[in-house]
């Protein structure tokens, strides 16, 4: 296994943060989601990488992978 960085961002979040908008009490994620966050995950692939992360940033809450490097 490898260790890959990861980024994600939430889609919802970041359209609020972007338009200058608060973000309703209903969309139980964190702000700072806006930006692309980084994760280090131990994986076989850069695929595996996604998946591992995906099931914790599940693109059906509209968090977005926009980022995947193995690192070591």
């Amino acid at each position: 296994m490898n260790i890959y960085s990861v980024g994600i961002y939430n889609t919802v979040v970041r359209n609020y943060v972007r338009a200058g908008e608060d973000i309703p009490d209903h969309v139980n994620v964190s702000p700072e989601f806006a930006d692309v966050l980084y994760f280090e995950r131990w994986a076989d692939s850069a695929d595996d990488a996604k998946i591992r992360i995906a099931r914790e940033y599940p693109a059906s809450l509209n968090y977005v992978v926009d980022y995947v490097e193995q690192i070591k």
